[in-house]
């Protein structure tokens, strides 16, 4: 028979594994670099031209796809942008700097300058990184607070 912990003894070890996934969520730079290349496809892709407009969006969906499957690779674990609590809202909030930054190219695709997508394309790069590391700033916090 097995020794069943303690609440105290189950709690500290849920406590430490808590811990320990924020301090192992040190990530590369380069990871926000590709991110924000992403992200910046995303924004940008509905602003090009024929036919790199029907291209660009599968491939920035497949190169997020690799993305989320490189981290479960190397950390052994992934955590959608929308389950922690406060974390939910940065996440909310850089998809809503991110649609407003893409439906920006698509009026200027036919009106305004043909150039509006490297410009909007380059504002999402930037929120990208921002975005994501201000996320992992909240979800670390949040994970060290435990439940609310």
């Amino acid at each position: 028979m097995t020794q069943d912990p303690s609440p105290h003894e189950a709690l500290a070890s849920i406590q430490a594994t808590r811990t320990g996934m924020a301090a192992a969520a040190a990530y590369p730079v380069g990871y926000d670099l590709i991110y924000g290349a992403v992200c910046a496809l995303l924004v940008a892709a509905p602003g090009l031209p024929e036919p790199w407009s029907r291209v660009a969006m599968p491939i920035a969906m497949l190169i997020l796809a690799g993305l989320i499957l490189w981290w479960r690779k190397k950390f052994g674990w992934w955590v959608s942008g929308v389950s922690p609590r406060r974390a939910r809202w940065v996440a909310i909030g850089l998809g809503a700097v991110l649609f407003g930054l893409m439906f920006l190219t698509v009026p200027a695709r036919t009106d305004g300058p043909s150039w509006m997508y490297l410009v909007s394309g380059a504002l999402g790069f930037v929120a990208a990184i921002v975005g994501n590391r201000l996320w992992m700033h909240v979800w670390r916090r949040d994970l060290a607070e435990g439940p609310q």
